[in-house]
Parts: structure tokens; C-alpha cells; sequence
């Protein structure tokens, strides 16, 4: 009798350490994915809003005494090398306003790391925008925006997410077209 009782004993640490075990496993996953959730929202916020910031302050650079606050966004290091920003390429023109567009295609974050990379198209889709020159000569051409393709890199620092570099890996990429309903098409349902 007691070698079946040590049989039972057995059995049921074995069922209670299993069932903890996978109880733990399963809490641990659960806990990962928020995490990784929790990161890529933050990552895609704070890559649409920085990209638009930053494309704001290149674009209306030189013509308000109002500086762009970028730190929230963007780290030290990138805003100290970031050559786009102090080209004042626009400084001769005034920026009514502007269609920028950012679209995410690529996310790639674990919910231990502390660096994060993400793939997306900027392009400026229409702009508004005069020149500064009252003369009489010709307005001078508006510089091009060069739309394209770019891994962004972030680094987090204590509890949060920075743009610490922005590489140009593909100059205007092909946009996908999205199918517009075309209403000709559809039947009359009068009849």
C-alpha cells in the first residue's frame, strides 16, 4: 500500500508542477505580445509624427523666428547630423502648406531590445508654396522633395523611444495604387 500511495504522491507533483509550468508559459507569451504590441504603436506614433515634424521644420525653416521642437522625437546624435535639417533649401520660399505622407511597411522589435527598425515610404504628395522674391526677376524653382524609402532606427533610452537614424534605401519607390470604385460600373438598381 504505501508504494502506491508514493505512486500517487508522484503523479500529483508531477500534475501541479506541469500545470504550473505551462500556466507560467502561457502568462510569459500572453506578457510578450502586449509588450510587443505596446512597442509598435509607440514606434509607428512616434515615426509618423517625428517624420512630419522634421518635414515641417525642413520645409518652413528661415521663414518663422519659431523653432521646431524636435527632441521628443528624434535623439541628440541624429539632430546633430542631420545634414536636411540645416540645408535651408526652403528658406527662400514661404510654405503655405503641404501633403506629406508617411507609410510603414516594415516592423522589427523584440520586447527585451533596445534598438528597433522600421521600413517606410515619405513622400511629399503636393505642396503650396511661394517665392520669398518680390523683384521683378523670375521666381526661382522650388526644390524638388525627394521621397523614398528608408530604414528608420531607434534606440530606447530608459523608458523611451528615440529616431536615432533615418538611412535612404530606395529613391522613389513605387507606390502601390489603391482601386478606386468606379460607380459607372455598378448596376442601375432602379431597374
Amino acid at each position: 500500500m504505501a508504494r502506491n500511495s508514493y505512486g500517487i504522491a508522484k503523479r500529483s507533483i508531477w500534475y501541479v508542477l506541469r500545470t504550473l509550468i505551462i500556466t507560467a508559459a502561457i502568462v510569459a507569451l500572453c506578457l510578450g505580445v502586449f509588450i510587443e504590441g505596446l512597442h509598435i504603436s509607440n514606434l509607428y506614433i512616434l515615426v509618423t509624427e517625428g517624420m512630419e515634424k522634421r518635414a515641417e521644420a525642413i520645409l518652413k525653416y528661415g521663414q518663422t523666428s519659431v523653432d521646431i521642437d524636435l527632441t521628443p522625437y528624434f535623439s541628440e546624435e541624429y539632430l546633430n547630423n542631420d545634414h536636411e535639417l540645416d540645408s535651408g533649401k526652403y528658406a527662400g520660399f514661404t510654405v503655405a502648406s503641404y501633403d506629406y505622407r508617411i507609410d510603414v511597411k516594415a516592423v522589427s522589435v523584440l520586447p527585451w531590445s533596445k534598438r528597433a527598425n522600421m521600413t517606410v515610404d515619405a513622400r511629399l504628395a503636393a505642396i503650396n508654396a511661394a517665392s520669398d522674391d518680390t523683384e521683378g526677376a523670375a521666381p526661382a524653382e522650388l526644390p524638388e522633395w525627394e521621397a523614398g524609402r528608408y530604414q528608420v532606427v531607434f534606440k530606447r533610452e530608459g523608458s523611451r523611444w528615440y529616431i536615432n537614424s533615418i538611412t535612404l534605401l530606395q529613391r522613389d519607390p513605387e507606390t502601390e495604387v489603391k482601386p478606386t470604385p468606379d460607380m459607372s460600373l455598378l448596376k442601375d438598381k432602379t431597374e
